[in-house]
């Protein structure tokens, strides 16, 4: 990670006092996003100040974190009800910082339960929200479009259905792209991609991906694992990688890899962060729903994904979701394209069977690379970042125009 170039150098208007930015994410990849808009604001030469909820990537471009990350990264309705109480305390935190250092914006990235309590502070306080990766109303809660239309300023959104189904509704929308096409990896040829990760270039390669948040983790990590030795061939030449996220400690992570089969621990590297690099080097992968599919899909990597939550969470997003499949690839091609097991379905056979032409080639895996490349090009161009940037600079320079009238 880049160390942030000195304040002072984007100190470009003597005495003016620098525009202080609250961000709040409260998982890895909005870490990764937050920390991506922070090097584009710096790269437009704009002196802001940054604080709030983050991660490692945050900090590392110099933002003062009021939350970390390790703290805040759970999914599913029962999961979260288990967290309650810490994530208040953070939450709360985080509004005592909105009333005391009063920033000149907030903007949130994603992660909607936590957020919407500081952007209804907020703008009690008359600070302008930014609310970049907003929530998927298009997929359900579709009640929450109101709140977004009245207690943030402005919204960026990734997809381009995304700004129609919001102008459907008579809500205004940005569209920036998806953050994930700046932050990939420089593109190189797959087998030199294994070398620079220390991977023989002449051996398959099959990412496993159990996710960043830790309830998700703890159900799909012995999955995957199982998949993985379902997969193995004693004479194959196939390599195992486990990028581990942020988010998840290495002590979290060996409770399951620990546990694995033989087979796989013989094979089996983790390495912390990195994913896109890993993403960018596998032959295949196997993909928690979420960032890591996402990923997967920009890149053309053909992949297979796998979702499990509590049962009760399951039951209760049932009866809320509205579209038909959890992939981005699936749902921007209408069909799927991606094999998707989720909960009951999410089986190491049935992974294991659908991984595995993967992994071998042939007619299998080159239909769906035609067709991960035919919805890379409807995900936007590169530019996320500094498109969200630009749109704080604006929000910054109309409170300006209020305050001096």
């Amino acid at each position: 990670m880049n160390r942030p170039e000195p304040r002072e150098a984007h100190d470009r208007r003597p005495g003016r006092r620098p525009a202080k930015i609250m961000i709040s994410a409260g998982e890895s990849s909005g870490d990764t996003h937050a920390a991506a808009l922070m090097a584009a604001a710096w790269a437009k030469g704009h002196d802001w100040r940054f604080h709030g909820l983050g991660g490692e990537r945050m900090a590392a471009r110099g933002a003062r974190l009021l939350g970390h990350i390790n703290e805040t990264a759970v999914m599913g309705l029962t999961e979260v009800a288990g967290a309650l109480p810490r994530l208040m305390a953070i939450r709360a935190r985080l509004l005592r910082s909105l009333e005391l250092d009063r920033p000149d914006l907030l903007a949130l990235i994603d992660f909607p339960d936590f957020n919407f309590g500081l952007a209804r502070r907020a703008f009690d306080l008359k600070i302008p929200v930014v609310y970049y990766i907003c929530p998927q109303v298009w997929a359900w809660r579709r009640g929450r479009l109101k709140f977004l239309a009245k207690y943030a300023q402005r919204r960026a959104v990734l997809f381009a259905f995304e700004k129609k189904f919001y102008e459907d509704h008579g809500v205004g929308a940005d569209w920036v792209g998806h953050p994930i096409l700046d932050e990939l990896p420089e593109r190189a040829p797959r087998e030199e991609m294994k070398t620079r990760l220390g991977f023989d270039p002449r051996k398959k390669l099959l990412a496993l991906m159990p996710g960043s948040r830790l309830r998700v983790v703890e159900r799909l990590a012995p999955l995957i694992l199982e998949a993985a030795n379902l997969i193995l061939r004693p004479a194959e030449d196939v390599e195992l990688v486990l990028p581990r996220a942020d988010s998840v400690s290495p002590e979290f992570l060996e409770r399951f890899t620990a546990a694995a089969p033989p087979a796989v621990r013989g094979r089996l590297r983790v390495i912390g962060g990195l994913s896109r690099e890993i993403l960018a080097a596998a032959d295949a992968a196997i993909a928690a729903s979420g960032t890591s599919s996402v990923e997967a899909a920009i890149l053309g990597l053909p992949h297979v994904v796998a979702y499990r939550v509590s049962p009760l969470s399951w039951f209760l997003g049932r009866l809320l979701v509205s579209v038909p499949y959890a992939s981005i690839a699936n749902l921007t091609a209408g069909r799927e394209i991606v094999p998707e097991f989720l909960q009951g379905r999410a089986t190491a056979e049935n992974i294991a069977a659908a991984a595995r032409p993967l992994l071998d080639g042939g007619p299998v895996r080159d239909r769906l690379t035609a067709e991960l490349a035919a919805v890379s090009l409807q995900l936007g161009q590169p530019g996320a970042s500094g498109r969200v940037v630009d749109i704080i600079a604006e929000e910054l320079a109309a409170v300006g125009r209020r305050n001096a009238s």
